[in-house]
């Protein structure tokens, strides 16, 4: 299970781990991007218009996200799709689909906490595991946007 915990206020930068250990920090970018490092590779998230996000990594391309509704975004890799799917307006927690199953879940802990629980499918890699998390943690900020006016 990965947790991602924010680290300031006014950042866009989270600390994620697995199991109570590190295991990357995605440093906030310009335009909802960000960059991380796992195993000394390097990877970039960046923003390709309003519906979508693009997963670079030391040999290119390794996965897109694309938003299908509002409530649904489809991560596409080379690897495998999994399906990011709220499956309420009213609940704050995504679900993982793959294969036309619920596989795994992202949710917020809590009202006034700044960390998040994603236990996702082991069978995808972690790159992409992180980079749905963040696709994920997107959508949190700018549901926090709307409500704040911003």
């Amino acid at each position: 299970m990965l947790r991602a915990r924010r680290r300031g206020v006014f950042r866009r930068d989270y600390e994620i781990e697995s199991d109570g250990g590190p295991v990357t920090t995605l440093a906030g970018a310009r335009r909802e991007g960000c960059a991380y490092a796992l195993d000394s590779a390097e990877y970039r998230v960046e923003r390709d218009g309003r519906k979508r996000f693009v997963l670079h990594g030391p040999g290119g391309r390794v996965a897109t996200a694309e938003r299908m509704t509002r409530r649904e975004w489809a991560v596409r890799a080379q690897t495998g799709n999994v399906q990011l799917v709220k499956p309420s307006m009213w609940r704050s927690g995504w679900e993982i689909h793959q294969r036309g199953s619920a596989r795994g879940t992202i949710r917020h802990d809590g009202v006034f906490s700044r960390s998040f629980a994603a236990d996702l499918p082991s069978d995808v890699p972690l790159p992409v595991r992180v980079f749905a998390l963040y696709v994920v943690l997107v959508n949190y900020e700018r549901e926090a946007n709307a409500a704040a006016g911003v």
